[in-house]
């Protein structure tokens, strides 16, 4: 009878180990599954996260090529006030000369 019992019990125990695993491989698959579509949405993730990167890329050089030439047009402009500058001294005396001139003139006649 003893030995009924104890085959009893091995097999109860053999069935529980055998139920127990049907119940991990179901949850591993299940656990499986989410890793999965995890893994389908952080590649999603990752496609976008490059397309926003490219679009980045696109803007910065566009800044960059803004700047060179913001500074470049800077750059013609100081040259071109430094010419008017001097063209207009050059001028301011010419009006200084033509003004003694003419009251040199007026006192004259």
């Amino acid at each position: 009878m003893s030995t009924d019992l104890t085959i009893e019990i091995l097999r109860e125990i053999r069935d529980g180990i055998s139920g127990l695993r049907t119940e991990f491989i179901e949850r591993l698959d299940q656990t499986n599954a989410r890793l999965d579509q995890v893994n389908a949405r952080l590649d999603q993730t990752n496609a976008r996260l490059d397309q926003t990167n490219l679009r980045l890329g696109n803007v910065e050089q566009g800044l960059n090529d803004l700047g060179k030439f913001m500074r470049q047009i800077a750059l013609d402009q100081a040259k071109h006030e430094r010419f008017h500058t001097h063209h207009v001294e050059i001028l301011e005396e010419d009006v200084k000369d033509l003004k003694v001139r003419v009251e040199r003139l007026e006192t004259t006649h």
